[in-house]
């Protein structure tokens, strides 16, 4: 890893959000630099990608929640509600959804 992949995290947006990088003319991947790890919500509003329009992200080709912790050097996407159906399963969507149902419960 380069010295300057060490400082940057590359960002994609899927479905609908792709269209929104695209009308905001921003390259795919959107390549950003961070000095300190940032999580998936605290970049979204960095970005302005509103919250609701974000269900999940993919960090490093896992599933993860908002609160999720992104690195310098890490390769993410934002996810919008409207995954067809049985990519929700095998992608875990289903499961961090989950843990993220029975978290905020508990607080």
């Amino acid at each position: 890893m380069s010295e300057q992949e060490k400082k940057t995290i590359e960002i994609r947006g899927f479905l609908q959000l792709d269209e929104m990088f695209r009308k905001r003319n921003w390259p795919r991947p959107l390549i950003m630099e961070i000095e300190e790890p940032i999580t998936g919500e605290d970049l979204a509003e960095k970005l302005g990608i509103p919250l609701d329009q974000i269900e999940i992200l993919f960090v490093n080709g896992f599933t993860q929640n908002l609160d999720y912790v992104i690195n310098p050097g890490d390769r993410m996407a934002f996810v919008p509600p409207g995954c067809p159906g049985p990519h929700r399963i095998y992608l875990g969507f289903i499961a961090k959804n989950y843990a993220r149902k029975v978290a905020h419960q508990q607080d």
